[in-house]
């Protein structure tokens, strides 16, 4: 593993990102929302966009944190290792398939 993904692991820097993403993630199951539906949302509830509208800032300050630690990383790859960190809220919190069957 990476120093810098042991340092992300070891400070927890992703907790409170993880817990808005799945916030996120239970409005579009209250909304009965499908995974296409997220592509083109027709609304947005007050809830989602609060919580939207501090999802990039957070995902800039811990590459900044990372980068203010002196590792030398790219955006792009902290990027990516954040989204696999929250693939597992996914799993966790199904949306309504697109056939309508809510069975999971």
């Amino acid at each position: 593993m990476k120093a810098w993904r042991k340092f992300v692991d070891s400070l927890e820097l992703t907790k409170e990102l993880e817990q808005d993403y799945f916030d996120m993630r239970k409005i579009f199951q209250r909304e009965g929302w499908s995974d296409k539906d997220l592509l083109s949302p027709r609304y947005f509830p007050q809830d989602l966009l609060k919580l939207h509208s501090k999802f990039q800032p957070k995902m800039r300050e811990i590459f900044q944190t990372i980068k203010d630690y002196g590792f030398d990383v790219d955006g792009d790859e902290v990027h990516y290792y954040i989204m696999d960190k929250l693939s597992h809220i996914d799993d966790i919190t199904p949306l309504r398939e697109q056939d309508g069957n809510n069975e999971n």
